[in-house]
């Protein structure tokens, strides 16, 4: 038998793949970014609105980080995108009143850290089962890390909960709030891209098989969105014209020379079951992944926690933050490149949040501040994660200056080291954590 290769040894290589970093400075398409971005703007500026009209400014912070449950199931359609924020919104709470009250109870730094270390690594388990896509477990990395913010009282953490819960709620409903006026407008959404993806695929040809599984994946994607809009009264009808068009599109994929076939079968029967999120956990549970992924978080987490501490940097919370971003992918190439913007566009954030912290603006200007960010990183997101760092870490550390004083040159470059200890520490668990590996049993005779 040939000897076998090291399975860390092929991560090494592939790590040091000079094309990892074309990759990290390519720009994506996007599109449909705009209207996501403003619901993402208008969550956070009603809870600070919310924070300043009752008097209570120096709970806008945790107000605000409650609201970011809004970057969940942006495109899915609406049913399935209620279930998905309740749940996200349930995850975050128990994130943040965790981590708080382990602070408020004196609680070891690393006794809190291996707590949020576990949290991220199951929240990322639960983000590939239930297949929430981006931002995956890191935001919620993010809100428990804000429990930490102390020292802190048991009357502080009901308060700050109370917030921090708010905003998850204000977060649901400007969430759902496009159900109101356009409620088949994820699924008019994804059938358009199925049909943009097919027609890329035509145009490149049979020698683009990346092109065609796209197509296929995008296709997909659409048949689920169409079978949960099937299922409610309102959206019904809708639903039943888009399927005649996706079986359209469809049939050009699978038969590019065929005439299309005609609509008078109900295609809209040939649609899957309605996915809930409970069938996406027992599907997911199956496929072998989502438990390295979950190891090789916690693993990182501790370690990035620990190294920060013992470098003397004063926000271990943020290197796991780091490294748990970095590993929300299923591959080596995703790990290293997602290292790179991160690390990367927060060195460069940090350098641009510096000022805006020295100057110590205003909390209705913060605020301003805070949204314009925050709007403009959900329309750039997706079309190259390393420029979002340039918007997202700016805004981080201004929503951070709510809750209180800080110091503008030191919180700036703990954010910068500590952020690039944790995707290093990310990239590093990529190469040496595996799946174990059990020997074969020998053939009998």
């Amino acid at each position: 038998m040939p000897p076998t290769s090291s399975p860390v040894l092929t991560s090494a290589r592939d790590v040091l793949d000079p094309a990892h970093l074309r990759s990290a400075l390519r720009v994506n398409p996007a599109d449909a970014t705009l209207a996501a971005a403003l619901r993402v703007g208008a969550a956070a500026a009603v809870v600070l609105a919310l924070s300043a009209a009752v008097g209570r400014t120096d709970l806008a912070a945790f107000a605000s980080l409650g609201a970011l449950v809004i970057l969940y199931g942006r495109y899915e359609p609406y049913r399935r995108r209620a279930s998905l924020l309740a749940g996200v919104a349930a995850v975050f709470v128990v994130a943040f009143l965790l981590t708080a009250s382990l602070t408020a109870a004196g609680a070891p730094v690393l006794v809190v850290l291996a707590v949020v270390a576990l949290v991220a690594g199951a929240t990322t388990a639960l983000c590939t089962l239930v297949r929430t896509g981006p931002p995956g477990a890191s935001i919620v990395v993010f809100a428990a890390a804000g429990g930490m913010v102390g020292p802190l009282a048991w009357s502080d953490v009901g308060e700050r909960g109370v917030a921090f819960a708010l905003g998850t709620a204000v977060a649901w409903v400007v969430g759902m709030s496009g159900w109101l006026v356009r409620p088949s407008a994820p699924a008019r959404l994804a059938v358009r891209r199925a049909a943009d993806a097919v027609r890329r695929s035509l145009d490149a040809g049979p020698d683009a098989p990346e092109a065609a599984r796209a197509a296929s994946a995008a296709v997909a994607r659409a048949g689920d969105v169409l079978a949960d809009d099937l299922s409610s009264r309102r959206t019904r009808d809708t639903a039943r014209v888009l399927a005649a068009e996706l079986a359209a599109v469809a049939a050009a994929l699978d038969a590019p020379s065929a005439a299309a076939p005609s609509t008078s079968a109900a295609p809209a029967d040939a649609l899957p079951a309605r996915r809930r999120l409970c069938d996406d956990v027992r599907a997911g549970w199956r496929v072998p992944g989502w438990r390295l992924a979950g190891v090789r978080v916690v693993l990182a987490s501790v370690v990035a926690g620990a190294g920060t501490l013992a470098a003397g940097l004063s926000h271990p919370a943020w290197a796991q933050l780091g490294a748990t971003a970095t590993l929300q992918g299923a591959s080596t190439r995703h790990a290293v490149v997602r290292a790179l913007q991160r690390g990367g566009g927060t060195v460069l954030g940090a350098l641009l949040a510096w000022p805006l912290l020295a100057a110590h603006l205003s909390f209705a200007a913060t605020c301003v501040v805070v949204v314009v960010l925050q709007v403009v990183t959900e329309v750039v997101v997706g079309r190259h994660y390393g420029l979002a760092m340039l918007t997202i870490t700016p805004m981080a550390l201004l929503m951070t200056s709510l809750g209180g004083s800080v110091d503008p040159a030191g919180i700036a470059a703990s954010r910068a080291l500590d952020t690039v200890l944790g995707a290093v520490v990310g990239v590093l668990a990529v190469v040496l954590v595996h799946p174990r590996c059990r020997p074969a049993m020998p053939a009998k005779a």
